[in-house]
């Protein structure tokens, strides 16, 4: 890449940023205004500036050189939030705390997504397979609300932590919370194999797996497929195939936990390096 053409990405990155909270801000005032003019009759329902601010959000992190799925997903979010959900009423509280979550993901995305992933920067490949494969199950997992996702997240960072009373209590509300066949039944086996290694583990069973295992038909859901001759310890690879997906699921359907995602995200990608080769990298 030039120097003119970096200069050009550089000035339509800023330009895109300021846009996000302008739009999304300037919005919300643009609502209080025509209602105190008579022309609305409730700004709250003036969402137009948090929609377009997502959608500005989302080709900003289209055009970094590494995708971001959570900011990829906010239009998606604002449908949903002002314009789906029938329990919610749009206000103008609920818009300012949508535009704050963007200003905040605008931020993030700068920090961490602006760097091109390339071998000649020591980045490892396996971080750009991860996020080829959350891009992969992404269709799969739409269905899964925000609550849920925040306890799927939970449930696989408390296991990280070794929080095992509170992974154990997370992974059942987000097994209870969750239903349907398919991906959801594969969603449903990961957690329930993440809750038995948490309760060995809580009671000091250390060499304790569950006696789960995932189907061939379920493979399709998995970030980690090798041949059967190659996986040394099967107990620990469906583990670590549940670990991952967990992550992933709680990382496209919980953009509360999106920045202490990323910030494990190392425990995720050492479980896929350990499968490097066997894999093909």
């Amino acid at each position: 890449m030039t120097v003119q053409s970096l200069a050009s990405c550089n000035r339509r990155d800023l330009i895109l940023s300021i846009a996000v909270p302008a739009f999304s801000f300037g919005g919300t005032g643009v609502g209080i205004l025509l209602e105190e003019f008579g022309y609305i009759e409730n700004a709250g329902l003036f969402y137009w500036g948090c929609l377009i601010g997502s959608f500005i959000l989302a080709y900003l992190a289209w055009v970094k050189p590494r995708k971001d799925i959570v900011s990829l997903l906010a239009p998606m979010y604002a449908v949903i939030i002002f314009m789906a959900a029938v329990e919610i009423t749009p206000n103008i509280i609920l818009q300012l705390l949508f535009a704050a979550s963007l200003t905040v993901l605008v931020v993030r995305l700068n920090i961490r997504f602006s760097t091109p992933l390339v071998k000649e920067q020591g980045e490892d490949p396996m971080e750009k397979y991860l996020y080829d494969y959350m891009h992969r199950i992404t269709p799969f997992f739409r269905s899964i609300d925000r609550d849920t996702g925040h306890d799927i997240a939970s449930a696989v960072l408390s296991f990280k932590f070794g929080l095992y009373p509170k992974a154990i209590e997370s992974a059942d509300t987000a097994v209870s919370r969750i239903t349907g066949e398919g991906a959801a039944a594969a969603l449903r086996k990961a957690l329930t194999i993440i809750r038995d290694r948490a309760v060995k583990l809580e009671e000091s069973a250390v060499k304790g797996y569950s006696a789960l295992s995932f189907s061939p038909e379920e493979e399709q859901y998995l970030a980690i497929i090798i041949p059967a001759e190659q996986i040394e310890n099967h107990e620990s690879f469906t583990l670590n195939n549940a670990l991952v997906l967990t992550y992933a699921v709680a990382y496209l359907c919980s953009p509360d936990d999106g920045q202490m995602l990323d910030e494990h995200q190392n425990f995720v990608i050492q479980i896929l390096s350990s499968y490097k080769e066997q894999m093909g990298f």
